[in-house]
């Protein structure tokens, strides 16, 4: 384990050299990158202009408004985002949740501990594991690492993790080599989604791959596993 964290660490040394900086959402307030990660729209996306005006004019503007708008004017606010109207009862949902732990504030302190939150969080419908990491890490900045489908696979193929592997292992895998490797968990998270979007697919595609010198001898390990 200790040589693996090492090795994280390396690739995302190799990765940073290949794509360069990454950087997380930077709205103005906690409860708008929190709405921003819900509906999976980077700053770099053509929807991006479109969420920032409804996350500061719209029923999206706090999470009192969101909890208190209707299914339908949520469905009606979200329509020009995309998979956004599917997305409208996880985000009263998730107002709901928010005026339960912090009251209409959109920039809390998380005082609650991020075992606390991960748990609470995970039992709204609709929120997996990795988003409710993803919600933690990139929009209140706490200690938690989501480990997706893309993470696992570059881990797993790389012979870092092996499969079947706990929830716990595996943050404290990324957490711990984060740590060695300069990145913060954010730009370690951002990093892996981008060499996972153009190599580390369903399908490896490790021709080219920043992470391709990287590799165990004989190929990538496990590649249909993930």
């Amino acid at each position: 384990m200790q040589e693996d964290i090492t090795r994280l660490g390396q690739a995302a040394s190799l990765l940073r050299a290949a794509y360069g900086p990454v950087t997380g959402p930077d709205d103005d307030s906690t409860w708008r990158r929190f709405v921003r990660v819900l509906m999976g729209i980077p700053s770099t996306h053509a929807a991006s202009v479109t969420l920032s005006e409804l996350l500061h004019s719209s029923a999206l503007a706090s999470p009192g408004q969101s909890a208190a708008a209707s299914a339908a004017t949520l469905v009606e606010t979200l329509q020009p985002i995309p998979r956004g109207p599917q997305k409208s009862s996880v985000v009263r949902a998730v107002a709901a949740w928010w005026l339960a732990q912090f009251g209409d504030v959109e920039s809390p302190e998380w005082t609650g501990g991020a075992t606390s939150y991960r748990m609470s969080l995970r039992q709204i419908r609709g929120l997996g594991p990795a988003t409710v990491d993803e919600l933690l890490l990139f929009a209140a900045g706490l200690a938690v690492f989501p480990v997706d489908r893309t993470a696992l696979r570059v881990a797993v193929r790389h012979g870092w993790l092996d499969l079947p592997v706990e929830d716990e292992e595996a943050q404290s895998f990324f957490l711990s080599g984060q740590n060695r490797s300069g990145a913060a968990p954010q730009e370690l998270s951002l990093l892996l989604t981008k060499v996972g979007d153009a190599h580390c697919g369903r399908v490896p595609k490790c021709d080219g791959c920043p992470l391709q010198s990287m590799l165990p001898t004989g190929g990538p390990r496990s590649p249909e596993s993930c």
